[in-house]
């Protein structure tokens, strides 16, 4: 039976937790991901920037809590949260909370037909910090 760890993408882009989720779209853009999550100083998700909210910001739009996934699950209970709250992404956590990966539908699709898991190669060489601290933290 396939785990989300199988599937998941471990190269985790995220934004820290005060950093202004705008400087996310270039990097959003640029590894062709939808979705970014905000990590507190633990490394634990406190919330998550999507691509939509970032092109189509909505004044007043309600945020919801980061859903997040144990890297233990299997695939089908992945997909099982994905379909009850309709999501596209999950927040991959390890045993302590940490955030260790991400979870896309795609991901979801491709473990529950047992293909090879596949990550955007310019995110494969990804090992750097997302933003520099001076830009994300620099006045609104």
């Amino acid at each position: 039976m396939s785990v989300v760890a199988d599937y998941m993408n471990p190269r985790l882009v995220y934004l820290r937790e005060g950093d202004r989720p705008e400087v996310a779209l270039r990097p959003m853009l640029d590894f062709g991901i939808h979705s970014v999550p905000i990590l507190d100083d633990e490394h634990r998700p406190v919330g998550m920037v999507t691509l939509r909210e970032l092109v189509d910001p909505r004044p007043g739009a309600p945020k919801q809590p980061p859903w997040t996934i144990p890297a233990s699950a299997t695939i089908e209970e992945a997909a099982k949260v994905m379909v009850d709250h309709d999501l596209h992404h999950l927040i991959v956590t390890d045993e302590h909370g940490h955030a260790v990966g991400n979870l896309s539908t795609l991901d979801v699709v491709r473990g529950l037909v047992a293909a090879s898991p596949h990550h955007p190669a310019s995110i494969e060489r990804f090992d750097v910090d997302l933003i520099p601290e001076s830009v994300a933290r620099s006045p609104r």
